[in-house]
Order: C-alpha cells, then structure tokens, then sequence
C-alpha cells in the first residue's frame, strides 16, 4: 500500500504575489494536478496533502470538486517541508508500506514515472525520480570561486515524487531528530543515516514550478501533450 504526501504548503515567495498551488495549468489547479497523477496509479491508496492553515477547506473542496477520490485529509501544513511532511505523517494509514512524497508544484509528473519510482521502490526500499543534469555544475566558494567542476554524467537534478519503505523513512526521522528540520529534499534523510536510494530517471517533463515563466511553459508542455495524446 502507497500513501502519497503532497507537499503544498509553500509561500510562493518568487511567484510575484502568486499562490502558484492554485495557479492554473489548463482548468486545473496545479496542486489538484499532481494529486490527479498520483489519483490514477493503481498502486496508490490514499493521498493527502499538506496546505497552507488558512486554507484547507478551500484545498479539500478544489481536490474532491475535481476528482481525487483518493483524498484522505488535507492537513496544515508547517513553517519548512519538513514540517509539512511531519504533519502529514501523522495521518498516513498503519497499513502503509510505502510513504511516497510530492512537490505539489510538480504537476507534469506522468503516472508512468509514477509508477515506475514506486516499483523501484518495492525493489530497493527507496527510490526517488531524478532528471541528468543537462548543465556542467561547478563547486562555489564562499568567495564566489569555482573550487571543483563536477563530472556531469555522475550528476542528476533531484525531483518528485521520493518513495520510502514507510519503516525505514519512519526510523531515519527518528534518528537524525533536529538535523532532520531543514533539509529540501526526503532522501537526504535517508543519506544522512547511510542508506543508498536508487534513482529513477523520469521520461517526461517533471519541472518545478517556482517563478512566473515556469507556470507559461508549464501550460505549454500540457497544452502539447494535449495536442498528441499524451493525457
């Protein structure tokens, strides 16, 4: 059994004002439409997003009003992810076997890539989506100095959803404690307590959301894989 945090609690700070969750890709809502993904996988059980305090009510109406059937409690959200993640914890069913956690500004993400993290998952105990780096990436110091040049095939861009084996996701938490609060990304956590997450390449757009520009070229990667067929 899958249970889906989405993570979509986030100030929109570089969105100019903008709450980029309820922001629109095509008709729908970006939040509604990762958690729409995630919805149509025959191997997620229930989802249940983590929102901003003040709006919850508005978030569980716009998710149930398009759809997500699978929608188990939207629950506040706190001041970083990783409090949001918590928060959400706490109400994932005990019969999870796996914790499966999404950037609801991810709303690309295909059910195909989907599924395949989960199936990583079920093999190696945790798996997250990633993307090659298409960029060389450089090593800064503090004083604005290249220090390193990092081989590029040996780099990917981390992206969602990151899948974990619920008991071991649950026990890393528990061990890294207050080093736990601040980190952007949920296999870090698994990092930090040397366990070894395996990479699944996504096939398909999966960008983040997170200035305006992002939000048109969101809505032009829908409105062509509308054109072809693609959802």
């Amino acid at each position: 059994m899958v249970s889906v945090i989405i993570v979509a609690a986030g100030a929109s700070l570089r969105m100019g004002g903008v709450n980029k969750q309820l922001a629109k890709i095509g008709d729908t809502p970006v939040f509604v439409m990762s958690a729409l993904k995630f919805e149509h996988s025959e191997k997620v059980s229930e989802i249940i997003i983590a929102a901003p305090a003040e709006d919850i009510a508005r978030y569980e109406k716009l998710a149930r009003n398009f759809g997500v059937t699978k929608l188990k409690a939207v629950t506040a959200g706190g001041e970083t992810r990783m409090l949001s993640v918590k928060n959400a914890l706490e109400l994932i069913s005990p019969r999870a076997d796996f914790i499966a956690v999404h950037d609801g500004a991810r709303p690309l993400i295909t059910t195909e890539d989907i599924d395949r993290v989960i199936s990583d998952a079920e093999r190696y105990d945790a798996a997250i989506a990633a993307a090659p780096a298409a960029d060389t990436i450089k090593v800064v110091g503090s004083n604005g100095f290249i220090e390193e040049t990092v081989p590029r095939k040996k780099t990917y861009c981390a992206q969602t959803p990151q899948i974990f084996r619920k008991e071991l996701y649950k026990e890393c938490l528990e061990k890294l404690g207050s080093r736990a609060a601040n980190v952007t990304d949920d296999s870090s956590i698994l990092e930090m307590c040397g366990k070894y997450v395996k990479i699944t390449e996504t096939e398909s757009c999966n960008m983040k959301i997170t200035r305006p520009d992002d939000l048109e070229m969101a809505n032009a990667v829908f409105m062509n894989r509308k054109t072809v067929k693609m959802i």
